[in-house]
């Protein structure tokens, strides 16, 4: 599993890198365990998702909100089903201006399928929500 594992995420961070969200969206199960904490009042692209159709909301909400500097994964460490990827991001929010740049941390689950049941990205959720507002 953990060759499949790897085949699936190594395949989401390439089709990512090319601006591909439709085809990234379409390596996810029918239903997903999907979160991305934070303040959700706030930043209207974070939150929990559970459907492929959500998933590109997400990407469109993403798109419209920031503008993406750079997405750079440092490692991805798999066992089994289960995969982390660490590193950092930089983006700017079109309406502020303001600069976040934050470490994170992907959490993945891929069915037998090879395709992602569960997404939970951690990430400096307060400097995100403090760079939205005015």
């Amino acid at each position: 599993m953990s060759d499949k594992t790897e085949a699936t995420i190594a395949e989401f961070f390439r089709r990512m890198s090319t601006g591909d969200t439709d085809g990234a969206a379409e390596l996810f199960a029918g239903e997903v365990v999907w979160d991305i904490p934070g303040a959700t009042e706030l930043v209207p692209w974070i939150g929990p998702r559970r459907t492929p159709a959500e998933i590109r909301e997400f990407y469109d909400l993403l798109d419209k909100g920031l503008i993406k500097d750079r997405f750079d994964v440092e490692r991805v460490l798999v066992d089994g089903p289960h995969a982390v990827a660490i590193g950092r991001l930089r983006s700017i929010i079109r309406s502020t201006g303001k600069v976040i740049e934050t470490a994170f941390t992907v959490q993945f689950e891929v069915n037998d399928d090879g395709l992602i049941t569960k997404y939970l990205m951690l990430e400096d959720s307060w400097h995100v929500a403090q760079a939205i507002l005015p």
